[in-house]
């Protein structure tokens, strides 16, 4: 029986690892045929042949991820709702990201559920079934929250990367409007020109400019880009570019003004961290650094007082 068990449990984490690996296969063969069928049709050119027994393979998958997804997935209405905004905010817009993203949640939550319990039940038969529960439903409730965390930490990491390149973007912007270009002409040529140096920035304000050639107004498609990016400068932008709009002052001199506020702000966040490390290095100045300085200079001193002080010196 124990044999079985041990079996099952090895059995389980496979497929766990597995199904995590072929739902990242997918996504990433998935976006690679559309980077592929993009270039062709850019180039004038029409796919001839796809292979059939790939296409079977992604579709047994794509239903093995759609049926783990559905475990998790919100109530209808999710979409227009803040949980696809998450995924905007973190840069991903793969329509099946979704997908993939409940069904790892479900994935996590009953793998390492089954598989704590499995270990409990070999390593420790003895335990109370209470603690074993309370044990198993954390467990549980940690691989329902860790994409959640991972979705956080690469969103707050993508934000910082706008943050650091926006003055830049918007002295750019300077340039463009100071050359006779329009709002719009400029925000389509900074998503150009900076994509290479700030992919993240530039990807929103190509998507702004695509929003405005598509029927939506300049300040519609700014501020759904201040709403994407979670970016308070940009939010400000939207507000002065209101504002230009609407008293007819200088677009250029505004930004400008704009840009160097960026660049100040960016500074004092700068100082502000500079600030906290004495603060930071406090405790393992503390607890590591000196405790060591003192036993190494008032180690001999001690050592030399214990001699003095005892009947049968130390050797």
């Amino acid at each position: 029986m124990l044999t079985t068990l041990q079996i099952l449990t090895i059995v389980l984490s496979g497929a766990a690892v597995a199904s995590i690996v072929l739902a990242l296969y997918h996504w990433v063969a998935d976006n690679t045929l559309k980077q592929r069928l993009a270039q062709i049709v850019g180039q004038g050119r029409t796919p001839v042949d796809i292979s059939l027994s790939k296409t079977a393979n992604t579709r047994k998958v794509a239903t093995f991820i759609n049926i783990l997804s559905k475990l998790s997935l919100p109530e209808e209405g999710w979409q227009s709702s803040g949980v696809q905004l998450k995924f905007l905010q973190a840069g991903i817009r793969n329509k099946n990201a979704s997908q993939y993203y409940f069904a790892v949640k479900s994935l996590l939550t009953l793998v390492l559920a089954v598989v704590l319990a499995l270990f409990l039940h070999f390593t420790q038969p003895n335990i109370p079934l209470v603690r074993a529960m309370i044990m198993v439903l954390l467990t549980a409730a940690s691989g329902y929250y860790l994409p959640d965390m991972l979705l956080r930490f690469i969103t707050t990491k993508r934000i910082e990367r706008m943050r650091k390149s926006l003055p830049d973007m918007i002295d750019l912007m300077v340039v463009c409007t100071e050359s006779g270009m329009g709002i719009d002409a400029a925000i389509a040529r900074l998503s150009h020109e900076m994509a290479r140096t700030d992919p993240d920035l530039a990807q929103e304000f190509s998507l702004s400019a695509l929003e405005m050639r598509a029927g939506a107004t300049r300040i519609e498609a700014l501020r759904n880009l201040a709403l994407r990016s979670r970016l308070v400068e940009l939010e400000d932008l939207v507000s002065m570019l209101v504002q230009v709009e609407k008293f007819g002052t200088s677009l250029a001199e505004s930004l400008r003004v704009q840009s160097n506020m960026m660049r100040i702000h960016r500074t004092q966040r700068a100082e502000e961290i500079a600030a906290k490390i004495p603060v930071k290095l406090a405790l393992p100045l503390g607890l590591f650094i000196f405790p060591t300085l003192i036993m190494v200079i008032l180690g001999p001193a001690v050592i030399q007082i214990i001699q003095a002080f005892s009947k049968k010196p130390l050797p």
